[in-house]
């Protein structure tokens, strides 16, 4: 056996293990000082005396973009079924239950086998609000809402714990928009969006946070064709009255639209 070139190798293998060790050792330094310095920038809500939701929604790893999307036309899927008509030029479907549907029960269950068995592309709403006098559902994109949106919206009529009738509007060829600049970016948490409220003055002592959630909101509307954005809600209770504001979820610098 060669011992010099087996002493040679020998160093050369130890050396680089102990340059292996150094580069995971300053990888970990670094992401402790990354980390700590995300913790010291953090708003302290408690100490500011802001509630906020103990258990917000989860973005890890999630990625969204910019959406088209353009107004259904009803006129034609309407001719077909008698118990509904279309109204504006086909951009709204109004349709009449014959057996109303009673929306007592706490799960809603009939109202929503309904609305999958029967109404328009039902599958793709989901329900966002309810009152006495009407039940609302909102259009969906990969399971997240178009809020606020009276172009993608499943709207339900009540008389008497009852649901009788509904009027309908849709999106169709939703698709990520043109552009160069259009890539799927990571979602912002929703803690980052209500501290982006904190940083611009939307944020008070004793306010509270009461709901976030992630989905697309519009911001280009034409006629017929709208830009979709992926956005928080968050809902603001401001002493006695609520505020829902719009804060944008894959910008470095996000904007903010009060409602």
């Amino acid at each position: 056996m060669n011992w010099k070139r087996a002493k040679t190798l020998f160093i050369i293998v130890f050396i680089l293990v102990n340059i292996s060790l150094i580069i995971i050792y300053v990888d970990k330094v670094n992401k402790s000082q990354i980390s700590d310095s995300e913790d010291e920038n953090a708003v302290n809500f408690k100490q500011e005396e802001i509630k906020i939701p103990e258990n917000l929604p989860s973005v890890n790893g999630l990625k969204m973009q910019l959406l088209t999307a353009r107004s259904n036309d009803f006129s034609s899927y309407a001719k077909t079924r008698p118990s509904i008509t279309s109204e504006h030029s086909g951009a709204v479907a109004k349709g009449d239950i014959s057996d109303p549907i009673n929306i007592s029960n706490d799960q809603f269950t009939d109202l929503k086998s309904y609305v999958k068995g029967s109404v328009y592309k039902g599958e793709d709403y989901e329900m966002s609000h309810i009152d006495d006098e009407k039940v609302t559902f909102e259009q969906t994109y990969n399971d997240y809402p178009i809020m606020n949106n009276s172009r993608a919206k499943l709207e339900f009529n009540v008389e008497d714990g009852k649901a009788s009738s509904y009027e309908q509007t849709a999106m169709k060829s939703i698709e990520p928009s043109e552009g160069t600049n259009n890539d799927k970016k990571q979602v912002n948490t929703a803690r980052s969006a209500i501290e982006d409220l904190y940083y611009n003055r939307y944020l008070k002592r004793n306010d509270e946070v009461t709901n976030a959630r992630l989905g697309y909101y519009t911001v280009v509307k034409e006629p017929n064709v709208q830009v979709l954005e992926a956005n928080w809600e968050i809902k603001v209770k401001h002493g006695d009255k609520i505020k829902t504001y719009y804060v944008e979820a894959v910008a470095d610098s996000p904007k903010i639209i009060e409602e």
